[in-house]
């Protein structure tokens, strides 16, 4: 079970963050809207796993390598806007479960019974 004060550091970084490539990251490369979907701090708040998605003409994988690019402004900014004695490094990563909940999702759709479940009862009796 997770730590109640980690879970509300977690959200507190999620929130902060989320702001701060909203309002004051500036990358004219970047083309994308950018979410922050999850945010993962060690115990000893050493290090911070920033879950991210995006839309828009820029790629998944060029974002996060921006947003990497851009980790210690955004470390910085962090550290001004929370009380922590040991602001976390962060560690963005591209969060895939969306994607991945969709995959499983089709491949559900497409399976199909070839028996009624009436029929699968007859056959156990």
């Amino acid at each position: 079970m997770k730590n109640i004060r980690i879970e509300r550091i977690n959200s507190e970084i999620q929130k902060i963050v989320s702001q701060i490539i909203d309002t004051e990251l500036r990358d004219p490369q970047i083309d994308a809207i950018i979410s922050v979907n999850q945010v993962d701090t060690t115990p000893d708040l050493a290090y911070s796993k920033v879950y991210i998605s995006s839309i828009g003409k820029t790629p998944k994988e060029e974002v996060v390598a921006r947003l990497k690019g851009a980790g210690g402004f955004i470390r910085g900014q962090l550290s001004k806007r929370i009380n922590l004695r040991i602001t976390p490094r962060l560690e963005f990563i591209l969060d895939t479960s969306e994607e991945y909940a969709s995959k499983i999702d089709k491949i559900l759709k497409t399976i199909k019974y070839s028996t009624s479940p009436e029929d699968s009862e007859d056959k156990n009796d």
